[in-house]
């Protein structure tokens, strides 16, 4: 047995031996304690909530269109104002809101007022109320009886309720909060019973370790130090100590060939990377083999971009401004698509194919798409005032996005392919760019991305415009700026 795998299995058996014995003991008091503490404070919350609010504001918001109430918004100020003040160190409230009897049946629950302010997560008035996807069928009486053992209900020991009551002590709803996550004091309580036993089995390894340690540390980190070098990148020749043998000896060697062959690899990597497309490089590298032709059928989103009448200006410039230009433009768009996980298809002289949703699936493709469309703009102005400085020719830039079905995947020959995406969908979203020139818009998107995305931004209808290749006109839309706080937030 080498001298690694004695010392490996002393450590794990004195520390598995040693502190398994005492958790097994710990463990249900530990868990008790965590599962007491927690729902003491969500339950002291909740009761202390409960004081605080008018009994008539809260009658007044239940059913649907009391959103447009001024109750409403008093109450939904109130509830966000005392769980942003229990958002401490040692309490964190993740929700609170109101419960009423629903309308149509008793033994059901709907959502009075929700302090949520994610448009995702944000519950309105008359929804009802679920817990694991299920409805409540308890009622209000229900769920205020068993709101002094929460342990054994579907809410959780993490969850509490008070009841609301009027005037007359009639039950008209009820508050409800959950926390997250577990209070520091409780942390610190478990700690207390754990850390201890821990130490005196952490020095017993130690003890052990140094007596079998002596003849390992000093190769060890010698192997350690080059196994860093090749994390940093570090692939020149490695030497093999003379005083190392055995099995250090063969490990020394073995980072040596792995430097060696990573060495090569990032060399051919380098070497190729102007030459043909990521994917393919970087499958080609993964396999060690030319990856198949191949395509899948799937939704994406497309957006292309392109340099209004950039064609005629360059003709009376010098190449090289005209490289130094593009370059330049390039870097601030790429580095806008990259944060809003794009993938560039292909460069078009001065324009570009961006694919949203390949080859990574991206339920926000579209959003992420329109706001990368929003944020290239921005970035062509700053560009612009700079270029303004130094005289250089201000440029405008046409965008067109389309959503929809297309063959994405690796196509061409085996001896030049790119991973793009071919189809109606890609042929819309340049058609659409094109037109941005006619309408005098900056960025165009079709219907199909405005129906998925329409409550987030700002939007100006288009009207149906004609493209070539279709006989029937296309519904276009034209985005004006951002007004749901979520369409950044899911960015």
């Amino acid at each position: 047995m080498s001298y690694r795998t004695r010392l490996t299995a002393l450590l794990v058996g004195l520390v598995i031996v040693t502190n398994g014995l005492l958790a097994l003991v710990e463990y249900r008091r530990c868990e008790d304690l965590l599962q007491t503490e927690f729902h003491r404070k969500a339950r002291s919350i909740v009761s202390t909530a409960v004081a605080l609010l008018d009994p008539n504001v809260v009658a007044a918001v239940g059913k649907p269109g009391d959103e447009k109430k001024p109750e409403f918004a008093r109450l939904r100020t109130q509830l966000q104002e005392i769980r942003d003040y229990n958002r401490r160190k040692d309490v964190w409230i993740a929700d609170i809101y109101t419960l009423v009897a629903a309308a149509q049946n008793s033994r059901y629950v709907e959502y009075g007022v929700d302090a949520e302010e994610n448009f995702a997560f944000e519950h309105h008035v008359g929804d009802i109320y679920r817990r694991d996807g299920q409805p409540v069928t308890i009622g209000l009486v229900g769920i205020n009886r068993l709101a002094e053992n929460l342990k054994g209900f579907q809410a959780g020991f993490n969850a509490a309720f008070a009841p609301i009551r009027d005037a007359s002590g009639n039950l008209i709803a009820m508050l409800g909060v959950r926390l997250s996550p577990a209070p520091y004091s409780t942390l610190d309580q478990i700690g207390s019973a754990v850390v201890a036993p821990f130490l005196v089995t952490l020095v017993l390894a130690l003890i052990f370790a140094a007596i079998l340690g002596r003849s390992v540390t000093r190769p060890m980190d010698i192997l350690r130090k080059q196994i860093e070098r090749v994390g940093r990148g570090e692939f020149e020749e490695f030497e093999t100590p003379a005083r190392m043998t055995g099995e250090f000896k063969q490990m020394a060697e073995a980072i040596a060939a792995m430097a060696k062959g990573l060495r090569e690899r990032d060399t051919i990597k380098r070497a190729f990377s102007g030459y043909i497309s990521r994917q393919v490089l970087e499958a080609i590298m993964k396999n060690g083999e030319v990856p198949a032709l191949k395509g899948e059928r799937r939704r994406i989103t497309v957006l292309f971009a392109d340099i209004r009448g950039f064609t005629a200006m360059a003709e009376g410039m010098m190449p090289e401004e005209v490289v130094e230009i593009l370059s330049a433009f390039f870097d601030r768009m790429v580095e806008v698509l990259m944060r809003h996980q794009g993938t560039i298809d292909k460069f078009l002289g001065d324009g570009m194919m961006v694919i949203f949703g390949a080859p990574v699936d991206d339920l926000y493709q579209e959003q992420h798409a329109v706001l990368a469309a929003i944020e290239m703009q921005t970035e062509l102005s700053k560009l612009c005032n700079d270029w303004q400085t130094n005289g250089r020719p201000l440029i405008k830039m046409g965008i067109g996005i389309n959503s929809g079905t297309a063959i994405v995947g690796n196509i061409g020959s085996y001896d030049h392919m790119e991973y793009t995406a071919i189809g109606d969908t890609v042929n819309l979203a340049a058609r659409l760019e094109s037109a941005t020139k006619e309408l005098g818009l900056d960025i165009v998107v079709s219907e199909q991305t405005y129906e998925a995305i329409r409550p987030l931004f700002q939007w100006k209808d288009a009207g149906a415009i004609a493209v070539r290749g279709r006989t029937a006109p296309v519904r276009a839309y034209s985005v004006e700026g951002v007004i749901s706080k979520s369409a950044v937030a899911a960015s």
